[in-house]
């Protein structure tokens, strides 16, 4: 299903010279899926952080709100139907995105605005602790849609999430907060040792109640890096696609997840094999940094040798409802 003519996309998040993660792992799945995009880099490294090394520039807040005043100073900021955010890395950064958010709502009412919290995974910060509060208390209550992981709603909600029940509760936080529509992206939940859970929950705007689902998908051993922020890109644009005003249309969450999960899944799997090919051993526990960087190249995502994955994902997901 293709996008309104009218979707245009602001992306604030990282960049990196090889590979995919950030704007990289957005803007393409977002285009092929007729979105114009337009993008606002927080940091430039020649490749993610997973590697042994990095080299490159986090950007301050100032340079993030002086490319934005360019656009606004040329008009340019008016036709935006939606803002995708990801990775800013410091405080200051999370405050020009409220700005940005802030002006951009205020221009079109309409706005919607795409959060994925990146804070951390696998249990650990990679961003200052301050950054919680910030996108719990700043970021969240501006949001029309928040993608977590597992251990980012965890820290959002302070709720642990070992059961569905769990997840429910924690998504129902996230609303307290005013965020309409959301999606806890991959849960390990106990008892599921080979199976991840995506938990969504949208607010009927007619009714005010949520309406609640989940999806199993397959656990993937390996070092994937990029998946979230290729999973945030990939629900707007099914979702932009599908209801064009959030929240109006009970269920189009449910179904832009089903689709995004089916092309996640494609991806990921395509991510495994190539790396298995390049026949570089893959040792288990290894922490961020000290993985061979020879290893890690081999984990790229391999969306653009399978982007026929985006546009028609051949593996079909179910939600369900959750009671």
């Amino acid at each position: 299903m293709s996008a309104p003519a009218f979707t245009r996309v602001l992306s604030i998040q990282s960049h990196v010279v090889s590979g995919y993660v950030g704007n990289r792992a957005a803007t393409f799945p977002l285009q092929l899926l007729g979105h114009e995009v337009d993008v606002i880099n927080t940091v430039q490294f020649s490749n993610h952080t997973g590697y042994n090394q990095f080299h490159g520039q986090r950007f301050p807040a100032e340079h993030i709100l002086d490319l934005f005043a360019g656009l606004k100073a040329n008009g340019l900021d008016a036709g935006y139907t939606h803002l995708l955010c990801g990775y800013m890395g410091n405080s200051d950064n999370v405050r020009a995105v409220e700005s940005i958010a802030k002006q951009l709502q205020s221009t079109n009412p309409e706005l919607r605005f795409v959060l994925d919290p990146v804070l951390g995974d696998d249990g650990a910060l990679y961003v200052p602790e301050e950054l919680v509060a910030l996108y719990r208390d700043v970021l969240c209550p501006l949001a029309s849609l928040v993608t977590p992981n597992q251990f980012e709603a965890e820290m959002l909600t302070g709720i642990a999430i070992a059961t569905i029940d769990d997840a429910r509760r924690a998504c129902d936080k996230l609303h307290e907060l005013g965020v309409p529509n959301v999606v806890i992206t991959s849960a390990q939940l106990s008892g599921s040792e080979n199976v991840l859970h995506l938990i969504g929950s949208e607010i009927d705007a007619a009714t005010g109640n949520s309406d609640q689902f989940s999806i199993e998908f397959p656990r993937l051993d390996g070092y994937f890096t990029g998946s979230g922020d290729f999973f945030a890109a990939l629900t707007m644009a099914r979702h932009a696609s599908l209801a064009p005003q959030f929240g109006t249309r009970l269920g189009a969450l449910a179904r832009a997840c089903e689709l995004a999960t089916a092309t996640q899944a494609g991806i990921m799997e395509a991510t495994q094999q190539h790396q298995k090919e390049t026949g570089v051993s893959v040792p288990p526990n290894l922490v961020r940094g000290t993985r061979p960087s020879d290893m890690v190249r081999g984990f790229e995502l391999r969306i653009i040798p399978s982007q026929s994955l985006i546009t028609n994902p051949t593996k079909q997901f179910s939600a369900t409802r959750i009671e």
